[in-house]
């Protein structure tokens, strides 16, 4: 059984949360729906989505080859109200 959340070094870098399984393949499934996620929202066109795009173009470019990186910092910006 793991320690309770507040015994926990709250400076610690966590653990990253993957499905059940082979590391490697989980954290590879995890990249590759982001990548989707990424995609959809970059082939849009509608201009009112423009400022949307260009964010997460800026996220993609602060996390080269970690796309799970850059989708999480775009989401976390939004959720901010960044």
């Amino acid at each position: 059984m793991s320690e309770p959340l507040e015994s926990q070094d709250p400076l610690a870098e966590p653990e990253p949360v993957l499905v059940p399984g082979d590391r490697i393949d989980s954290l590879a499934a995890l990249r590759g729906q982001a990548q989707e996620i990424i995609d959809e929202v970059l082939s849009g066109t509608e201009p009112s989505g423009e400022r949307l795009r260009a964010k997460l173009r800026a996220s993609i470019a602060r996390h080269p080859g970690f796309p799970e990186l850059a989708l999480l910092e775009h989401l976390m910006n939004r959720a901010s109200g960044s």
